[in-house]
């Protein structure tokens, strides 16, 4: 075999790779063995688990359901839900968004006072105290954003304040109960709520801390839930967590208070502004109704009229009868122009009037209203909470113009209609005043003063009657909004023990097993007969146990310890390589050096001489010679002085001092080792050696590192490449398996060597104690 063909790259060929594997009995071993590893870890996770039971805060969850009743549910009668004054349209779906819009919960924690809060220090938690006896009100709000300081009751009447950080410039204070005071630029009154209850806190200091309400706001509204309870329902369920149940209780009764008056609030916005502009009305036509009234009765103080004659009577009720008809138009007129300034400004679109209101029954008209006013109520919804550039608010605002555009021109389409009616009644008028002229002066003048005073009276009257239906349908709302369930605090969801321990435990145990697992699967050192049979397919000749003690002729100093038993092994092993022939070559090499080749080379040498057998060492690894160091032996000449032709065979044969084993040592380094080696004499040498001794045992120079041991190998008879327990790479055994695939090493074996880890997954499968009785290092 040429040497050239080796190359350094055929030895760093990594592993082949047929997938992860894991060898479980190794794992499972090693968890058995560090098992104090795997306590440790698991009592350190039921620790953790333990303090956050103890000390992390309760989180409580609280809910509570409410129900949408629906306009015929109700039983306020027709007035309320047929009275055109009452807001027809309602989008059930908008009340997900009204009910965790920022104004709405922000009138909420104002209303409870929520800004401000106490909080007793703990050694380990700082917990608030949601009951305290004091509270505080915070009178320049709009200048502080947030403020704590640590507060002291001292008695029933005063309290004490203090900097909650060393160092302020703000000194101490003590302070009376319900007093307006100044402290760090905050204007203050402390109140007591409950004095039997203050009176056991005395002079325990809490912190006080206060947050403007648009800072709770955006919290509240993230931990506010609203679901409805099933599809179609009108039932929907409110729920929050907080670490304080009563607290969140309080919030969700504030809650549905705040909205309920909201839905009331919203309800009777049509019918005051309806009152509204019904007073506005009043008023002018009142003015002019008390003058043309004095006009009447001055004319009548001048003039004697008792009666009116038939046909002045019929003409007078033609013509009221027709100024009764154009009151309509006028007050329609005003509800125009009220309309389309306001849709001009962009005022207050969600606050319209609805038509009907003021007696216009154009379904169109009123439709597109209801729609503009829906829109409306969206698009406040979401300001501050969305971006302008949204495609849905985009979009939305888009329709908004489009409708305000409509009714415009709806407007303009009624104004149109109404111009022709009015000029059918200008006519009329004027027909049955041409037949009023020929009456006498006393009478004509007398049917006009009555004429403008019926025109404004039936005016009045109509307004009257339109402001006492607004007001019947604002007094007689109620709330669609009704309590199925009060909030009600369930157990508490956070910290769960059980579900904490189980999880302590499950990561107290997988933690060091994940360890074990990735050890096993990093570790890119052959472990045990089983890694060697995943590797290669060389047959696998016996293991050697852990030598204890520097001397490497352990079969001379304990013969009957469990290492000189594994050698024993290993030549009752070799007979079935080299059969009962004598005279065999035994060729020790391995991947890399300290794999220990000479400790294997001595010892398997020396149980050969034991059994009788002639056995002759020979160091072949002429560049590194040690072997005659272990029998005290000199290195003056050896096989390098054979193989340069300076001695001859028995000059450089030396004797151990035991029978039958004999030595010849690598020599002194010579230049060339490998050329050294690929002389005639190196052949020579061999047949010689197999004329005068049984074993010729040699140790060569690692497969790795220099190509002499392929040059040796076809001398030998057998070769045994030795691997060392959790020393050799995995990827050494790819080049040497390839060559044994490929015909190219033959009579080839694998030794397990120094063997120190036994155990499912460890060592060779025998162990290195054989089963005899003999103990590791005695006899």
């Amino acid at each position: 075999m040429n040497p050239q063909e080796i190359t350094s790259d055929q030895w760093s060929t990594p592993v082949e790779k047929d997938g992860l594997k894991i060898d479980y009995r190794r794992v499972l071993y090693r968890a058995m063995r560090y098992w104090y590893f795997i306590v440790l870890s698991l009592a350190i996770a039921l620790t953790i688990a333990f303090v956050r039971n103890r000390y992390a805060p309760r989180i409580y969850p609280v809910s509570t359901s409410i129900i949408f009743k629906e306009a015929e549910e109700t039983g306020a009668g027709d007035l309320l839900y047929s009275n055109s004054l009452v807001q027809p349209y309602r989008n059930y779906f908008n009340e997900l968004y009204i009910i965790r819009s920022y104004p709405l919960i922000q009138s909420v924690l104002e209303d409870l006072n929520f800004a401000v809060s106490f909080y007793r220090e703990g050694n380990i938690l700082t917990s608030e105290i949601y009951d305290y006896p004091v509270t505080a009100r915070i009178i320049n709000n709009d200048q502080v954003k947030s403020c704590s300081f640590n507060f002291k009751p001292i008695s029933t009447a005063q309290y004490e304040l203090r900097p909650q950080t060393e160092g302020k410039n703000q000194k101490p204070g003590v302070f009376s109960f319900n007093d307006t005071i100044v402290y760090q630029d905050i204007r203050t009154v402390f109140s007591i709520r409950n004095i039997e209850m203050l009176s056991s806190n005395l002079n325990s200091p809490v912190i006080f801390i206060y947050t403007a309400p648009e800072y709770l706001t955006r919290s509240y509204v993230n931990k506010l839930n609203a679901s409805w309870a099933e599809k179609g329902s009108g039932v929907l369920n409110l729920s929050l967590s907080g670490f304080n149940p009563g607290k969140e209780s309080d919030f969700l009764n504030g809650f549905i208070r705040r909205y309920q008056q909201y839905d009331l609030e919203n309800k009777n916005k049509i019918a005051t502004r309806t009152i509204d502009f019904i007073n506005t009305q009043l008023i002018e036509i009142s003015d002019s109704l008390s003058k043309v009234e004095n006009n009447l009765q001055r004319f009548k103080g001048e003039n004697i009229i008792t009666d009116l004659g038939s046909e002045t009577l019929r003409l007078y009720k033609d013509v009221e009868n027709l100024e009764l008809q154009r009151t309509e138009f006028i007050l329609r007129e005003n509800y125009y122009k009220y309309l389309t300034d306001n849709i001009q400004k962009e005022s207050n679109l969600d606050l319209i009037i609805l038509p009907s209101s003021v007696g216009i029954s154009d379904p169109v008209l009123g439709q597109f209203i209801t729609e503009m006013i829906s829109l409306q109520l969206d698009l406040k919804m979401v300001v501050g909470r969305e971006k302008l550039d949204n495609p849905l608010i985009r979009q939305k605002r888009e329709r908004l113009q489009e409708i305000k555009n409509n009714i415009i021109e709806s407007v303009k389409t009624q104004r149109g209609s109404d111009k022709i009616q009015q000029e059918f009644l200008s006519k009329r008028i004027k027909n049955v005043e041409k037949q009023l002229s020929g009456l006498p002066k006393a009478e004509r003048e007398y049917i006009s003063i009555r004429r403008n005073y019926s025109l404004l009276e039936n005016l009045y009257i109509f307004l009257l009657q339109k402001r006492a239906e607004a007001s019947i349908s604002r007094a007689s709302s109620i709330s669609d909004i009704t309590v199925i369930n009060p909030p009600m605090a369930g157990s508490p969801i956070s910290p769960k023990p059980e579900q904490n321990y189980m999880i302590a435990t499950g990561v107290g145990l997988a933690l060091p097993l994940a360890i074990f697992i990735l050890l096993e699967i990093f570790n890119t050192r052959i472990q045990s007969k089983e890694d060697v049979e995943k590797y290669t397919k060389i047959p696998f000749i016996g293991g050697v146990g852990h030598k204890t003690s520097d001397d490497n002729r352990t079969v001379l100093q304990a013969p009957k310890s469990a290492v000189a038993e594994s050698f024993r092994a290993l030549r009752s092993n070799l007979t079935y390589f080299l059969g009962e022939g004598k005279n065999s070559i035994i060729l020790i090499t391995s991947s890399i050096s300290g794999e220990g080749k000479t400790f294997s080379t001595i010892n398997l040498a020396t149980v050969l001489a034991l059994s009788g057998k002639r056995t002759l060492i020979v160091g072949a690894d002429l560049r590194k010679p040690k072997l005659f160091s272990d029998f005290n032996l000199n290195n003056e000449v050896g096989l390098s002085s054979y193989l340069a032709g300076i001695s001859n065979f028995d000059q450089v044969v030396q004797h151990t001092g035991h029978e039958h084993l004999d030595i010849v040592s690598g020599g002194p380094v010579p230049p060339n080792p490998s050329e050294l080696i690929l002389t005639p004499r190196m052949e020579e040498f061999f047949k010689i050696t197999k004329t005068r001794y049984d074993y010729i045992i040699v140790d060569s120079p690692p497969l790795a590192i220099v190509a002499d041991a392929f040059v040796l190998a076809k001398y030998a008879d057998h070769m045994v490449f030795l691997i060392r327990q959790n020393y050799t790479p995995k990827n050494m055994l790819k080049p040497v398996d390839d060559y044994y695939r490929s015909g190219r090493l033959k009579n080839v074996s694998v030794l397990l060597n120094d063997i120190y880890r036994s155990g499912p997954g460890y060592g060779y499968g025998y162990g290195y104690s054989y089963g005899y009785g003999y103990t590791k290092n005695g006899y």
